[in-house]
């Protein structure tokens, strides 16, 4: 008898991957998206500084069109009563075609965004339609307006308008603001439901100073109405060439410093 040839067995029939091999490709996949999330989390904070500063270029379009049809003064911040009415937003939503979500940075808390809401009894004024709930002092908010320059209550006024109507305090003309370039306006503000719609660079513990959300810096609309992006140590670190940047006559004022 001839002896049978036995083939060995083929290969061709396997289905499937082994559990190592199964293992093995979870593993780099997971590698992967490890490596990817901290740059998509990067682009997204990027996405959401960009959008930041394009809102504040259209607060600095807006004040310039504030001005023109103002003779010239800025918005100034809130009212000098009891329970302060803060004006320079719905003055400048004028020109804005009412757009709130201008006033939101993306990177904050959607808890301070500025909402439409009705109030009785509220006559239109200061940019508020009749009715509608007024900012204050407690209103949650992104963006704060120098008020007051290093100090409050100084005279003469180095800000930009604290105490709107009222002769030392009030709304101050460009014509009073030596570098429009470089004088800060409206800053990414810390976000706590404490004066949130204004900015301070010496008031005790950064009560309200400008924001570092955006990478340690601040997206800032200088009093010419232009845009861009400042580290937050260089806008309030006890210096004069900081200084200066929030006083209207552009000097440091050391003899104000905290």
């Amino acid at each position: 008898m001839s002896a049978i040839l036995t083939r060995p067995p083929s290969d061709r029939g396997r289905a499937g991957f082994t559990i190592i091999e199964l293992l093995v490709v979870i593993a780099v996949i997971a590698l992967l998206i490890s490596m990817l999330l901290p740059a998509l989390g990067q682009s997204r904070k990027v996405a959401k500084a960009t959008i930041c500063l394009s809102n504040v270029r259209q607060m600095g379009n807006a004040l310039v069109h504030y001005q023109n049809d103002n003779k010239t003064y800025y918005p100034g911040h809130h009212t000098p009563t009891s329970v302060p009415i803060i004006v320079w937003p719905p003055r400048l939503r004028v020109y804005m075609d009412g757009n709130h979500q201008v006033f939101w940075c993306p990177t904050n808390d959607p808890h301070y965004k500025w909402v439409r809401q009705s109030q009785s009894n509220q006559k239109a004024e200061f940019g508020y339609d009749q009715n509608e709930r007024r900012l204050t002092n407690k209103s949650g908010f992104s963006y704060g307006y120098n008020d007051w320059g290093v100090q409050e209550f100084t005279k003469p006024h180095l800000g930009l308008g604290g105490w709107i109507g009222t002769k030392d305090h009030g709304e101050v003309k460009e014509s009073q603001v030596q570098f429009p370039s470089e004088m800060v306006t409206i800053v990414d503000s810390k976000s706590d439901l404490n004066w949130d719609t204004a900015i301070d660079p010496t008031d005790h513990v950064d009560a309200e100073w400008p924001s570092p959300r955006h990478f340690g810096g601040s997206n800032v609309v200088w009093a010419d109405g232009h845009g861009s992006v400042h580290k937050q140590r260089d806008l309030i670190e006890n210096t004069p060439q900081a200084k200066r940047k929030w006083n209207n006559d552009g000097l440091p004022h050391e003899e104000h410093w905290e």
